[in-house]
């Protein structure tokens, strides 16, 4: 007897018009990026990051250019350790220089 095989597809993008002139892109719950109308009639095409990329005639190709743009990949194991140590060394950093101040604004009346 053999193991089902699961077969992975990417989910497909969904837009939701939030308002007159403006759609935004998402993907199985994470943000894609927008598309914006202007008054010319246009279109601006917004990545993940309200990075612009690019002004576009027709709505479908502002969409399509959205969808185009890679969306970055999660942070790796080191860059994660990396990222988790650097914060507790700026916990540290914090706790001394706050502990520093308060030392100083209790010895400052006797000087």
């Amino acid at each position: 007897m053999s193991a089902p095989v699961l077969e992975l597809v990417p989910a497909r993008a969904t837009w939701a018009h939030v308002e007159s002139g403006f759609h935004v892109a998402s993907r199985a719950g994470e943000f894609l990026g927008y598309v914006e109308q202007w008054r010319d009639g246009s279109f601006l095409a917004f990545d993940g990051r309200s990075t612009p990329v690019g002004r576009y005639d027709t709505l479908k190709e502002a969409q399509r250019a959205v969808l185009s743009v890679p969306t970055t990949p999660p942070p790796d194991a080191r860059t994660r350790r990396v990222t988790r140590t650097l914060r507790r060394a700026a916990v540290v950093s914090g706790v001394v220089a706050g502990g520093l101040a308060l030392t100083a604004g209790a010895v400052a009346p006797y000087l």
